[in-house]
């Protein structure tokens, strides 16, 4: 993993996949079920949206009624007095709401305390994981794999190292998942996430040598989009597919748009993460950075036209648009689970 980002984000995964796993009884015949956890997970963020509206639905309508108290009428005028039953109601209506927030962050800490007491579960969380991220890190290394001139045994045991630092960090991201954490022990959980990439690195750097190690760290800059690429190439049906000059033409068109792009927040810059998360993944940062995101996503689209034939660049815009929801969906509850799930005014 190239930043604190990613380990939280594959962290928050695991952790949903993890309470998928406890809630299906921890069957012997588990089965991964993605589009059943991503449903749990979508009325999970649906309750609390509702509840979040219905709470500032209550906050406006508490304040008005305040105000017109103010401005309007005696003390033993009946409209004020009716405009005090009306705050009263509403102030009791807030408390309520608020007491029925869906408690996100009781689950996690449950399911932190369950990891860390029943290490088959942990170990068998990581199987799967490492299941998951051994032919995902193939397809996207391939072409350096290529490069490198790697030998099929050579290629296989750069995959397991990769492999194994991308783990090493989703394994310390799950522990920063856990709510009860202050923000000194999620900085100290951040430096371990440093140091593992850092012990990561020398290996493989050592296995490479300095020069192919070089390689692959220009590789590697060019890897979110080329994920985007490979992602978006898996979806296309028979007769769709993308030549290599178009491949080539739209990760050179991504990076060029990627370059001039300032994100306000960029959570993609792991020097801007100290273990303060509540001052980081607020909800007014979350979806700023999704905002933008938007009109980052949209260059892309500009630039595909020219590429891309209409039924490829119709596949693109749909693959854009639900990694987008998916990435946003993981940040939203990451954002919960640090608690700092109300915006700024």
């Amino acid at each position: 993993m190239k930043n604190i980002l990613i380990a939280v984000l594959l962290g928050t995964t695991v952790m949903f996949g993890a309470l998928y796993l406890r809630e299906t009884k921890k069957s012997n015949d588990v089965r991964t079920n993605t589009s059943a956890l991503e449903e749990k997970v979508v009325k999970l963020q649906s309750a609390a949206d509702s509840n979040e509206r219905q709470k500032t639905a209550l906050r406006e309508e508490l304040e008005q009624a305040r105000t017109e108290i103010a401005a309007n009428g005696q003390p033993n005028d009946p409209a004020k007095q009716t405009k005090n039953v009306q705050a009263t109601e509403a102030a009791s209506d807030l408390a309520t709401a608020e007491k029925s927030t869906p408690n996100f962050n009781k689950a996690i800490a449950g399911m932190a305390e369950e990891m860390s007491k029943n290490p088959e579960l942990k170990e068998m969380i990581k199987s799967q994981q490492k299941a998951a991220l051994g032919p995902m890190t193939e397809k996207n290394y391939a072409k350096l794999f290529a490069q490198l001139n790697l030998t099929s045994e050579q290629s296989a045991t750069l995959k397991d190292l990769i492999v194994g630092k991308q783990l090493a960090a989703a394994e310390v991201g799950m522990s920063m998942l856990d709510p009860t954490l202050d923000t000194d022990k999620r900085a100290e959980l951040t430096k371990q996430i440093k140091t593992a990439n850092d012990e990561a690195d020398g290996k493989i750097k050592e296995y490479l040598g300095d020069s192919k190690y070089s390689e692959l760290q220009t590789y590697e800059k060019t890897l979110a989009q080329r994920m985007v690429i490979n992602g978006f190439k898996d979806q296309l049906a028979g007769g769709t597919g993308v030549s290599d000059a178009q491949e080539n033409d739209l990760l050179k068109a991504m990076q060029q748009e990627q370059a001039g792009f300032k994100f306000t927040t960029d959570f993609s810059d792991k020097s801007k993460f100290n273990g303060d998360f509540s001052s980081m993944f607020t909800e007014d940062k979350v979806n700023t950075y999704f905002q933008e995101l938007s009109q980052l996503n949209n260059q892309y689209l500009t630039r595909a036209e020219g590429i891309l034939t209409s039924d490829q660049y119709s596949a693109f815009k749909k693959y854009l648009d639900g990694q987008t929801a998916m990435q946003k969906m993981g940040m939203q509850m990451a954002a919960k689970m640090f608690g700092t799930g109300k915006t700024a005014k």
